[in-house]
């Protein structure tokens, strides 16, 4: 075997593959998003130049490039196992716009990349020796565009310096384990048994606790590349600041602006941080990671010649031509609009009163486009109309979408989310439902994409469902496809009681039920359709 890290690791995710999971987080619309609401112009999706480093299989690549089929995307990766999964993925779902190579980033020539709008890294800077987290830096700086935008993920201290113990534990255990399956079982098997012993309270056993939580729903590929690796390297941010100024990068934000606000943080840790940055959102971000135990950061860097233009205090100037999507009903409807109070729950579950009758009907006219977005002037307008005046209805516009951003309880984006009209026969983008035509066929987790850059899990009937929804079939033609499939054994439909739905009168009624229900169901899953 190799002692070579860099060759360690590549044999590491050959053995075994990580996920094609897209992380939302860093889709382009997020980054240019967010740069806008801090003064930054981005730029424009439609024909950005996209690369991601350690792209792994594609699947934070595809959701872009299939929305933004006149942008070029490129992907690197260190395992060429990964990069050829990647590549039959990314052939199955018809995407000409997505190039993937493999290769250690570190010897990649450069000026033969030519230049990024949008560098995404994810999950990479803290696994890969110092010499290669150097190289991913200066790649950045040398081909991101003057006004592009870099995302970056790395586990930082102090949250990392409980999780080490787990860690460190974990390690111990699978030290002689051999195969990675091998090591997972061990290495979960030391967490069960530092769960009965640990005593309460202690930093051990909340270490334990945090471990379990985190672990809870990820693959073992996860637990492999993430907590055993053999190099797992954080750091504080303010070192990181140093190392990306050292590469003439800047800190623009964190990639969910809501971490960067104190008073996200309750009052003491606001009025601490007030008394003690002077103002300064360095300070600030140094201060929180402290307060809140913060283990990982999303990162978004700019240019350190753009730095000055960055602003901090959110202007109600850059919603002018944004676009957002967020839930927020009206819990004791309906709605009134005579300045009474009501309350309104957010998507994070909490409810706040409004009486103003402007943001009421903004709320409601926000939830009946949920999962889709609308333009801050569409908001105005709706508003106005309704309520027959326009006295500073901008203004008080202005006040919800910032609270909204504040808080975390809206989705932001520069270019509208929205599907296509709806009409028969139904279609979804057809890149995204041959990823879901793919992964069927692969067996294993089947899987989409969706609008919003999410992975959709499917089950077998949405699965099935998907697949078939190329333009070609009607209502009646569906059911009578979803039918075929039943008898032929490839899709069931189970009872309560586990076994398999046989009587096709019933298993038509399901179907018919199904396929009326399909527009719904699409726009529950973020995927709307298509004309």
């Amino acid at each position: 075997m190799s002692t070579d890290p860099v060759d360690q690791i590549r044999g590491a995710y050959d053995a075994t593959p990580y996920s094609a999971d897209s992380i939302p987080q860093s889709a382009p619309g997020q980054l240019a998003a967010v740069s806008q609401l801090f003064g930054l112009q981005a730029p424009p999706l439609a024909r950005a130049r996209v690369l991601e480093i350690g792209c792994g299989a594609a699947g934070n690549l595809i959701p872009f490039a299939a929305a933004h089929p006149e942008a070029q995307v490129l992907g690197i990766d260190l395992s060429e196992v990964a990069v050829a999964q990647g590549r039959r993925l990314v052939e199955a779902a018809g995407i000409e716009n997505v190039k993937l190579i493999a290769g250690d980033i570190a010897s990649v020539d450069v000026t033969a990349l030519g230049r990024f709008d949008y560098i995404i890294a994810h999950g990479v800077y803290s696994w890969v020796p110092e010499t290669v987290q150097d190289a991913i830096l200066a790649l950045i700086s040398a081909t991101l565009t003057p006004a592009g935008v870099a995302y970056l993920s790395y586990n930082v201290y102090p949250g990392w310096k409980s999780k080490e113990i787990v860690r460190d534990a974990m390690l111990f255990a699978a030290r002689d384990s051999g195969s990675a399956e091998r090591q997972v079982i061990d290495a979960r098997g030391m967490v069960d048994f530092l769960e009965e012993v640990a005593p309460p309270a202690t930093p051990l056993a909340r270490a334990v606790a945090e471990f379990r939580e985190r672990d809870n729903g990820f693959e073992d590929s996860y637990l492999v590349h993430d907590e055993l690796a053999g190099i797992n390297s954080p750091c504080y941010f303010t070192d990181m600041l140093q190392r990306a100024g050292a590469h003439g990068l800047a800190f623009l934000a964190e990639a969910q602006p809501e971490l960067m606000f104190p008073a996200n943080y309750g009052e003491k840790v606001a009025e601490h941080v007030a008394r003690h940055c002077g103002g300064s959102q360095l300070l600030i971000e140094q201060y929180l990671d402290f307060a809140v135990d913060r283990a990982f950061r999303q990162t978004l860097f700019v240019h350190a010649e753009r730095a000055s233009g960055i602003r901090y205090t959110l202007d109600s100037r850059s919603f002018e031509s944004m676009h957002f999507a967020t839930e927020m009903p009206v819990v004791d409807g309906p709605t009134r609009l005579d300045g009474s109070a009501q309350m309104y729950q957010l998507s994070s579950g909490t409810t706040v009163a409004i009486d103003d009758p402007a943001v009421k009907i903004a709320c409601e006219a926000l939830t009946a486009q949920s999962p889709w977005t609308l333009s801050r002037t569409q908001l105005v307008n709706v508003v106005s109309s309704d309520l027959g005046s326009s006295d500073r209805i901008d203004e008080r516009i202005d006040q919800l979408l910032e609270f909204l951003v504040v808080n975390g309880q809206a989705r932001v984006r520069t270019d509208a989310v929205s599907p296509d009209p709806m009409t028969e026969p139904l279609k979804v983008n057809e890149s995204l439902r041959r990823v879901a035509e793919f992964t069927l066929r692969e067996g294993g987790d089947t899987y989409t994409f969706n609008l919003w850059h999410e992975t959709v899990e499917l089950g077998s009937l949405d699965a099935h469902g998907l697949k078939l929804l190329d333009g070609t079939r009607d209502s009646v033609a569906l059911v009578e496809d979803l039918l075929r499939l039943a008898r032929d054994g490839r899709l069931q439909i189970e009872l309560d009681d586990g076994q398999a739905l046989t009587d096709e009168a019933v298993l038509r009624d399901v179907f018919a039920q199904y396929v009326d229900a399909l527009p719904d169901r699409l726009e529950e899953m973020k995927l709307g359709a298509s004309c």
